[in-house]
């Protein structure tokens, strides 16, 4: 319980009292995959009052607005980063130093622009039946992949960066990760592998640029596979591909 506190104060804007939080180093990852359902879940609850409430397009724009306040656009600012350093042919020094600046560059304003516009977008477009199932499965495999992030990827800022000692994900959190992705791509196979897909590509590029990870490329990933996921969510139930648990349920509802 105490890594799923600190999960959440980290993940979220909720405020958790320190006597709850883990006393652990590094004891927050244990709670990743669980916060991420929970979050859907709030998200979930959002998406059936706006569309309650508002017709189609002004929920999802009202529903964009709860993802960010929800967040604190945490993972927002780590993709706008990213943007920003990972383009152009830059050496690692320029890469990591662009990495901790806190100011948006144009190519960080441009992903953050092309990242709301896709995820409200795709709110719009996905059935509501379904978007609200869908929210707790993307929370799972978008927060669930930083574990996984952890064991592939070295963590290169150690000094001042989010860990506080040594690499974090050992063979449980690693297993913990593993099974919540599976999970995932059980539940809703398409939009999974599409966002799991799209953030291998990612840590591939970051792999290149700066031979590991730092904090900007967890969030980031986090961003990418969530965004990734509600487009390849919307687009399959355009097509009418209906493959998944997920899609059974919905039906039920």
């Amino acid at each position: 319980m105490r890594a799923l506190f600190s999960a959440i104060a980290f993940l979220t804007v909720v405020p958790i009292p320190e006597r709850w939080k883990s006393r652990r180093e590094n004891g927050m990852f244990a709670g990743y995959p669980v916060a991420g359902i929970l979050i859907g879940v709030v998200l979930a609850a959002a998406a059936e009052a706006a569309h309650a409430l508002f017709p189609p397009a002004v929920a999802a724009v009202v529903l964009t607005a709860a993802v960010l306040a929800l967040t604190g656009a945490l993972h927002l600012d780590g993709l706008a980063d990213c943007a920003d350093a990972f383009y152009g042919r830059r050496d690692r020094e320029s890469v990591l130093r662009i990495l901790k600046d806190p100011r948006v560059g144009s190519m960080g304003a441009a992903a953050i622009g092309l990242d709301l516009l896709l995820r409200g977008t795709s709110f719009f477009s996905i059935p509501t039946a379904l978007l609200v199932l869908a929210f707790p499965v993307a929370g799972l495999l978008s927060r669930s992949i930083v574990l996984l992030a952890l064991r592939l990827l070295p963590y290169v800022r150690m000094q001042d960066g989010i860990l506080r000692a040594g690499r974090p994900a050992g063979a449980g959190l690693t297993v913990l990760g593993a099974a919540a992705a599976l999970g995932a791509v059980a539940v809703v196979p398409v939009p999974s592998l599409a966002a799991l897909a799209a953030v291998a590509a990612f840590w591939r590029a970051s792999w290149k640029k700066i031979g590991g990870c730092t904090g900007d490329v967890l969030g980031a990933s986090i961003e990418i596979a969530e965004v990734v996921f509600l487009a390849a969510l919307a687009a399959t139930a355009n097509a009418g591909l209906r493959l998944g648990l997920l899609y059974s349920v919905s039906v039920l509802r």
